[in-house]
């Protein structure tokens, strides 16, 4: 069985580039429709099978990772396309549990970066990026700030970068069968 590693990588990266585009105002907020389609089909699905090889494999922290990281993909657009617009419609404010479920989500990839601690810099980069990104994006929530969320945005569009570079050099090295492009 081949390493499912690269293809949860690659699925996280352009999921978190599209995203991150949105959330750094690079792209208005119409852009979000775009998001909801690329965060199932990838974030969601192609990250939930790269999780599901990594158990097959018995590799536990890695197929924890992107399976719980599907979940997060997929209670995400959920979470935009359903919860949001009718907490507004109804003429509420979805400001505290969107703030709350951005708050666990990164405490929960805190805790995975004391794991990670066990694999490679690279890994503790992605997930030491992402919880800053869930915790910054938290607080812009909390706070209403549309630059503090912004900031969130470009710090998710360099984890994004780090996880599509390690998916390359994965993949470029195991068809040169030799270190191409070095993983720290």
């Amino acid at each position: 069985m081949g390493d499912p590693f690269p293809l949860g990588l690659i699925s996280f990266g352009i999921s978190s580039v599209v995203l991150a585009s949105v959330m750094s105002g690079m792209f208005d907020a119409t852009g979000m429709s775009a998001v909801l389609p690329v965060a199932i089909a990838l974030g969601f699905f192609t990250e939930l099978i790269a999780g599901l090889l990594h158990f097959a494999r018995g590799e536990t922290f890695p197929g924890l990772v992107f399976t719980i990281f599907a979940g997060f993909w997929g209670s995400y657009a959920l979470l935009v396309q359903f919860y949001s617009p009718d907490v507004v419609k109804a003429g509420g404010d979805p400001t505290n549990v969107t703030g709350i479920y951005l708050l666990a989500w990164g405490v929960m990839t805190a805790y995975l970066v004391i794991a990670a601690l066990r694999t490679n810099l690279t890994t503790i980069v992605i997930l030491g990026l992402l919880a800053l990104v869930f915790l910054i994006a938290s607080w812009g929530t909390f706070a209403g700030s549309t630059g503090i969320g912004h900031t969130a945005g470009y710090v998710l569009l360099i984890t994004a970068i780090v996880a599509l570079y390690a998916s390359a050099a994965m993949i470029v090295n195991h068809t040169w069968e030799r270190t191409v492009l070095p993983i720290p």
